[in-house]
């Protein structure tokens, strides 16, 4: 008689298929949104003021986060991360994690955008600096985390702790667009997926998201003195390396196996395969 593994038939069953397949749909409705809006709205108006312009853009961002949180609030099929005090002593060590993967996923995309031959980062709009940050560092920041680390990866957890952070973090990275953006994005969408897994909270990965995004827009504005850019960049990371010395934090643990064991579910393999073949598309055209 053939033994049956308990956790290979928890994740066979019909609820857990759904949670992983709901997540992967969200991805694409995320993209899809986003895509739908861009088209109908389509370029800047000529003679449209810089802060309308922005305001507009800004409208897009937020409709399109809220088509995947529609589909996957319509159904939801497990728990998801709140927000909520995250456990004590593990911000430093989280901080300077999230700081060494982030810089390693930045510096390993541009010496593969310099290998494909690519341009750098898009200019931006000439729009007051607290609407280009309202829509480029905190509203990402804080949706982006509430529907990938919040509800993606609490409906993933059944699957284990390792496969919730990788499922979350592959669709992601996926959504960024080309190749490079999507490796620096997977760096940073692993360790925050860690962060709300160990911490037990969203706030960390929040505040961790919003330090990134707006340290890339400093980088990208020169806005700003000139000493809050290297404050922001090395000031930070050693004063959470100074912390985590005192007082050590234990080093973040998940449990179970990797994205590996998501392919089960077809309907988050197709979601992938699908994500995949639009960041190949946008790496190559």
């Amino acid at each position: 008689m053939e033994r049956i593994n308990p956790k290979r038939a928890q994740t066979q069953s019909p609820d857990i298929q759904r949670a992983a397949a709901l997540c992967g749909l969200g991805a694409l409705a995320y993209l899809a949104a986003e895509s739908a809006l861009s088209g109908l709205l389509g370029p800047p108006v000529e003679g449209l003021p810089p802060a309308a312009g922005e305001l507009v853009a800004l409208g897009k961002n937020l409709l399109a986060l809220a088509a995947p949180f529609l589909l996957v609030l319509a159904c939801p099929p497990g728990a998801p991360v709140r927000l909520r005090r995250p456990r004590r002593g593990m911000l430093p060590v989280l901080f300077v994690l999230f700081w060494g993967l982030t810089m390693a996923g930045n510096l390993a995309s541009s010496g593969l955008r310099a290998l494909l031959g690519e341009a750098g980062s898009a200019e931006l709009a000439d729009a007051p600096a607290a609407l280009v940050w309202l829509r480029l560092a905190l509203v990402p920041a804080v949706g982006e985390e509430l529907l990938f680390r919040g509800l993606m990866q609490g409906y993933l957890r059944p699957w284990g702790s390792r496969a919730a952070v990788w499922g979350q973090a592959v669709l992601f990275a996926l959504l960024h667009g080309d190749a490079p953006a999507c490796l620096s994005a997977l760096l940073s969408g692993l360790t925050l997926g860690l962060c709300a897994e160990t911490s037990g909270s969203l706030l960390p990965g929040m505040a961790f998201h919003l330090y990134n995004n707006t340290l890339t827009l400093l980088s990208q504005t020169g806005a700003g003195s000139a000493w809050v850019q290297p404050l922001l960049l090395f000031g930070l990371p050693a004063a959470a390396l100074v912390a985590w010395a005192i007082k050590p934090g234990r080093p973040p643990r998940l449990q179970g196996t990797g994205a590996g064991v998501l392919i089960r579910c077809p309907g988050y393999g197709l979601a992938v395969v699908l994500l995949a073949m639009q960041m190949l598309h946008a790496t190559f055209t």
